[in-house]
This record gives structure tokens, sequence and C-alpha cells, in this order.
């Protein structure tokens, strides 16, 4: 119990590796010192809360304010995710100006009677990579929105 108390109590820790060690040592302490002294792990575990819980207040402890670590990481995810999607569109709109007519071979301003096939079709990849990369973009603003709003 106390094992994986710790385990998870580590991943919920969002601070500095140095940091993060010294916090999981000092827990390690918590538990032995408690149980030293009679406590059962399952006390110690209502005393110090959800792991959560734990690495929120150690973290506020630190003066690490995890709010404000999560906005900017959904900020920088929503500007890459948008920075994705106008690359993409600009690819796409690139690859279909430059679209020749379907009877024409190279640079022919008429048709030929040389059937090309159409093979890959790159312009349709990156229309979706760009409809994808907005639609996450959207999601990740619409999150960060409405968790600010809670």
């Amino acid at each position: 119990m106390k094992e994986q108390y710790i385990k998870q109590a580590e991943k919920e820790l969002r601070i500095p590796r140095k940091a993060k060690k010294v916090v999981i040592r000092d827990l390690n302490e918590i538990f032995d010192s408690a149980l030293e002294n009679g406590e059962t792990e399952q006390q110690v575990i209502d005393r110090l809360g959800t792991p959560k819980e734990f690495a929120e207040s150690a973290a506020e402890q630190l003066g690490i304010d995890l709010a404000a670590s999560r906005k900017s990481k959904r900020i920088v995810s929503s500007v890459i995710a948008l920075a994705v999607a106008v690359i993409a569109f600009v690819l796409y709109g690139t690859a279909r100006v430059r679209n020749v007519p379907a009877d024409v071979i190279g640079q022919a301003d008429s048709m030929t009677s040389i059937k090309v096939s159409d093979g890959f079709n790159l312009s349709a990849v990156l229309l979706a990579i760009g409809i994808i990369a907005v639609v996450a973009a959207v999601m990740l603003i619409v999150r960060s929105i409405s968790k600010k709003r809670r």
C-alpha cells in the first residue's frame, strides 16, 4: 500500500527532478517514522490525503504553481496545433495551385493522348492534416477556456 501510494504520488508530482527526489525521500521518511510510532500505513495515507492532494500540497509548499504550468502547456499545445494547421493549409493551397489539368503532361498547354495515373494524392493528405490540427487546436482552446471558468 505504501509503495503504491508513493509511486502514484511521484507520478502526480510535476516539479523539477531534484525537488521530486527530495519530496519522495521525505515521503518515505514520513511513512517510516509513522510506522515506528505505531501508526498503520492506512492511517498515514488518510492523514496525507490522496496522492494527487499530497503532490499539490508539496508543490505549493515549494512555491510551484501547478495551475500556471498546466495553463502554459495548454497554450503551447494550442499554438503548435494551429501552426501545424496553417502550414498544412499553405502546403495544400500551394499543391492545388500548381496542379495541372488531368489530361496535360508536364507544362504542355493542351491535352495529350497519354494517360497518366493519379497515384498518391499528397494534397488530400495535407488537407486532412490541416483539418485534424484545427480540430485539435479548437478542442484544446475550448478545454482551456472551460477549465478557466471552473
